[in-house]
């Protein structure tokens, strides 16, 4: 008996001009992963919020059941998150903010939710669930698109909440050189002691300059493995900034729960998986 085929879609837009100092991307993901299947999230730095806009239900590590037609809050992750799916069809919709780009809109005291997965009225209340349905009233992901960022243009004329500049300029210069740039030139740079620069950092990102650091070095060695055409892994680690290919393969299973050869290799069949990739 031939193997149904696991089939996704998932879809990035960027955020228009107003709003692109402040999130990353807007992404939809939609497909018939099958009842059990496990789907690993990595870590990258952001926080999302995230709409179920179907009828299935999720779990993130256990510890949150994601009910269709809710909004939820993804904070910061330090490493990676497992999302198990229960029903044989999944769509979601998120809004990826930058590092910094949450604290224009809301204040929050992001190093208190590393890792935390909660419902969205929790941590604010821009989403309820007369706002999720209006999303589902929707037939186009463009068409959600535009909903979101009317209310984020509003709030940005509403509310004056300037980020911080001197922990902006820090996240730009990590991102730059790729987690490789020491947290002691940094600090030189921005004339800040290292206890104010912890803090001010942890307070607006969720992370600690040195795991924001960590994770940005492997965000880069992933991107290496996916576009590596070789099973060259030494040449990759160095290139990463790891000092061989143990200390590489060691960052790659705490950070991801996989192995550096799983990011180089590809679905070979229709039965083990298909990935659909729609351009915005």
């Amino acid at each position: 008996m031939r193997a149904r085929p696991i089939i996704y879609m998932y879809k990035e837009y960027s955020p228009c001009p107003l709003l692109s100092p402040y999130i990353d991307k807007y992404w939809e993901l939609k497909g018939n992963p099958g009842y059990g299947m496990r789907i690993n999230i990595l870590p990258d730095g952001c926080t999302d919020f995230i709409f179920t806009l179907g009828e299935a239900t999720q779990a993130v590590n256990s510890d949150l059941k994601m009910k269709p037609y809710r909004a939820y809050f993804i904070g910061p992750m330090n490493t990676y998150s497992e999302l198990t799916t229960y029903t044989e069809t999944i769509h979601m919709l998120g809004v990826r903010f930058l590092p910094c780009g949450l604290s224009r809109f809301i204040r929050l005291p992001l190093h208190e939710l590393t890792n935390q997965r909660m419902n969205a009225d929790e941590v604010s209340n821009f989403f309820d669930t007369s706002f999720t349905e209006r999303l589902c009233e929707e037939s186009s992901f463009g068409d959600r698109v535009k909903i979101i960022e009317e209310l984020f243009i509003r709030s940005l004329y509403k509310h004056d909440l300037p980020a911080d500049s001197q922990i902006i300029f820090a996240i730009e210069q990590i991102n730059r050189y790729q987690g490789k740039l020491s947290i002691q030139s940094l600090m030189d740079d921005i004339c800040l002691c290292q206890r104010q620069f912890e803090r001010k950092f942890k307070m607006n990102t969720g992370y600690t300059p040195k795991i924001y650091s960590r994770i940005m070095k492997f965000k880069n060695a992933v991107d290496l493995l996916r576009n590596n055409t070789c099973d060259n892994l030494l040449s990759t680690a160095v290139h990463a900034g790891y000092y061989d290919v143990p200390h590489l393969s060691r960052e790659i299973k705490n950070l991801s729960g996989s192995t550096p050869y799983s990011f180089m290799s590809r679905p070979t069949s229709e039965e083990e998986a298909t990935l659909t990739y729609v351009e915005p």
